[in-house]
């Protein structure tokens, strides 16, 4: 026992005073150490998988609230900001003309009938159909859904929507032809409903037609979205529709 301890108080010293022997031991330490931290860090890691999801859910949820806030100001009656609902997509059919997906919220967390979905690269769809606990939404991949969309750089507006052929395309019609649309611009959401906020990004033109005898632009915009792969995405609570839906009507007869 005296020896132990005498070796280990000499050892203490040797370590505290040579900076060579320290290194020599933190080295070895470490390498001793480090995979059984390592296989720790996985372990937890695979565990609080599901709370670190979550917590990225909530905080892209912020974030998304204060952006589409943000960026229809204009809009708000009463200062009363926009929500949004975290969702989760369990079915997306994508290989038919008119596709539908379904959510894992229904009414209990608030869902209603004609409320947008979206995620922070796009429009998913719009809510047709709604229970306790799911929800139906007409997929932006169906021929049957048109939406307001317009040009980032300016106000001129047209109508998307999906021609049947592939995933990753939309066309925007009735475009005018005095707008000065390149390939490469931006095109977001044009705000000219209660379902759909302005100014979330949906993707960039990357062709351009013109009809014969006509004056409006065809545009074909690539998304930033993939609708192949979804997983989160967010149903938007519009503040006081109602008053909203009244508002933008009254603008569109005047």
């Amino acid at each position: 026992m005296l020896f132990l301890f005498l070796f280990s108080l000499a050892l203490f010293l040797i370590i505290k005073n040579q900076s060579y022997q320290r290194n020599k031991l933190l080295t070895l330490s470490h390498s001793i150490s480090a995979p059984f931290y390592n296989t720790r860090y996985k372990l937890s890691s695979y565990f609080m998988q599901h709370s670190h999801n979550q917590q990225l859910i909530e905080e892209n949820s912020y974030l998304l609230t204060q952006l589409i806030t943000q960026k229809n100001k204009p809009l708000l009656l009463d200062s009363i900001p926009f929500e949004v609902i975290p969702a989760q997509v369990i079915h997306n059919s994508i290989n038919r003309k008119h596709n539908y997906i379904t959510l894992n919220v229904g009414e209990s967390q608030g869902v209603k009938k004609e409320m947008g979905v979206v995620t922070a690269k796009g429009i998913v769809g719009v809510v047709y159909a709604t229970n306790q606990k799911t929800s139906g939404v007409i997929s932006l991949l169906n021929k049957s859904l048109r939406v307001n969309a317009k040009l980032k750089k300016s106000n001129h507006f047209g109508s998307l929507y999906w021609d049947g052929i592939t995933t990753n395309t939309m066309k925007l019609s009735d475009v005018p032809l005095a707008a000065n649309v390149k390939v490469g611009d931006t095109i977001i959401s044009g705000g000219m409903s209660a379902i759909f906020p302005s100014g979330i990004d949906l993707g960039v033109v990357k062709d351009i037609v013109v009809p014969l005898n006509d004056n409006y632009y065809t545009l074909f915009i690539e998304l930033f979205e993939d609708l192949t792969q979804l997983g989160n995405v967010y149903v938007v609570v519009v503040p006081q529709v109602e008053e909203l839906k009244e508002m933008i009507n009254t603008s569109k007869d005047e």
